[in-house]
């Protein structure tokens, strides 16, 4: 099945004057991702708002420091004019602006990058209007018919990773514009893995045979071509103790790591039980991303990026893992699903990679998924949609190995809000998937 990806292109639109609120991060999720309307909107944008009203990305390239996409915004709202103005000037229908909060997802959600800087499209400021009191987006104001001409930069993509998403606001105040399947052409390095030495087959014996001599030429040996063995990799030594966070006792762990453009591990170590101590040796120039899991703990996840690293250099990566007890209540930060559906988007996979292993090595343990939303919406609606969305992720558990016995699931909708009041950003807690211990 292929996947699909999605991206909230870092831009943000709000009408002159007012905000429109098409709440983008609705529904259920640690992050709802991308545009995901509030139920009860039907997920919908408000009036004024077009769906075909997005950027076309022109080009996407990857550089040696960062990640550029070169956009055109066309601003195709109807013309608004000052009543008041005899000569019926137009006046800006808009404004837009790039979030500094924005960043690229990659690798399933296993990687991201960060927003650098922009040319042609200010950075988001807000301000509170002293007439009214009210929050209003700084930009650039925009006309209708207008064309806008712009530049973002992003953290360099790792090498090999070519399908990214964009993820850049979450606020009910402003238009997120969201695009699918971000391509760039950012091929890997090839991988020189040195061959394990085969010995040779013994040799019948055989009677040697005398070669005729060549008129006019001293006889002699023939030599057969040598053949230039491969150079063997760069290996950087990668090395660390893995222990309790709460007491510093040492943990006996497994670190799978793969390549971060990789879907495969690439292999696994253990730390030892008495120190907590493991090493690893790792191809210079790369990028891994790793899981930590051990029997009674969460698991941890991170990344080591050796693509700078320098011969004989030694890296020291320490992990601290959580343990677990019954009761505990973990939220599961990086959920993302499609505009008010419950459809779970790869970005998600690394977050519940985390939970799929940690199951595995506790194969007792029983969990309850749990799904919240925000206060604002439909409240029936809400509900449903929290409960098919922590299905979703019972789903992708079950596929990954793990018994259904083993994952109960449970709606709340927003009856269980972290905040009542505060900003859409503010408020974002709400939106949330959490999961209980209930046996280990």
């Amino acid at each position: 099945m292929q996947q699909r990806s999605i991206v909230f292109l870092g831009l943000v639109l709000i009408a002159s004057g007012c905000a429109f609120g098409t709440y983008p991060m609705g529904g259920t999720g640690g992050q709802q991702y991308p545009d995901d309307s509030y139920p009860g909107s039907g997920g919908q944008p408000s009036a004024g708002h077009a769906e075909h009203q997005v950027p076309t990305v022109n080009s996407i390239r990857v550089t040696q420091d960062y990640t550029i996409l070169d956009l055109t915004y066309v601003e195709r709202g109807a013309p608004k004019y000052d009543p008041r103005d005899p000569q019926r000037r137009q006046i800006p229908t808009g404004e837009i602006a790039i979030d500094p909060a924005g960043h690229l997802i990659a690798a399933n959600g296993a990687r991201m990058f960060a927003f650098v800087k922009a040319e042609g499209i200010p950075v988001k400021r807000e301000q509170i209007d002293r007439n009214t009191g009210k929050k209003i987006l700084l930009g650039t104001p925009t006309y209708s018919g207008q064309r806008y001409n712009f530049r973002l930069y992003f953290e360099r993509l790792d090498k090999g990773l070519e399908h990214f998403d964009l993820f850049e606001c979450s606020s009910d105040q402003y238009y997120c514009w969201n695009m699918y399947d971000l391509y760039v052409d950012n091929p890997a390095d090839p991988i020189v893995h040195t061959p394990t030495p085969v010995p040779p087959k013994p040799s019948s014996p055989t009677k040697p045979t005398k070669l005729p001599e060549m008129s006019g030429e001293t006889g002699g040996e023939m030599e057969s071509p040598k053949t230039k063995p491969a150079p063997a990799p760069t290996l950087i030594a990668v090395s660390g103790v893995v222990s309790d966070v709460k007491n510093k006792r040492p943990v006996t762990a497994t670190i799978s790591y793969q390549f971060s453009a990789s879907k495969q591990a690439v292999d696994s170590v253990q730390s030892f039980a008495s120190t907590g101590a493991y090493k690893m040796n790792l191809v210079k120039g790369q990028v891994y991303t790793y899981i930590a899991s051990a029997r009674g703990y969460q698991a941890a996840n991170g990344v080591l990026d050796l693509s700078k690293a320098v011969g004989g250099q030694k890296l020291t990566r320490d992990i601290a893992l959580t343990p677990l007890a019954v009761g505990d209540k973990i939220t599961l930060k990086n959920v993302y699903f499609d505009m008010s559906k419950a459809d779970l988007l790869s970005a998600s996979y690394a977050e519940l990679n985390k939970l799929v292993a940690m199951m595995h090595d506790n194969p007792n343990m029983t969990i309850r998924l749990e799904g919240h939303t925000d206060i604002i919406g439909d409240h029936d609606k809400n509900l449903q949609l929290s409960r098919d969305r922590v299905i979703a992720c019972q789903r992708y558990l079950v596929q990954k190995g793990i018994d259904i016995d083993r994952i109960q699931t449970i709606g709340y909708g927003d009856t269980r809000p972290i905040l009542t009041k505060g900003t859409d950003e503010e408020r974002k807690v709400n939106r949330r998937v959490e999961f209980v211990i209930l046996i280990i």
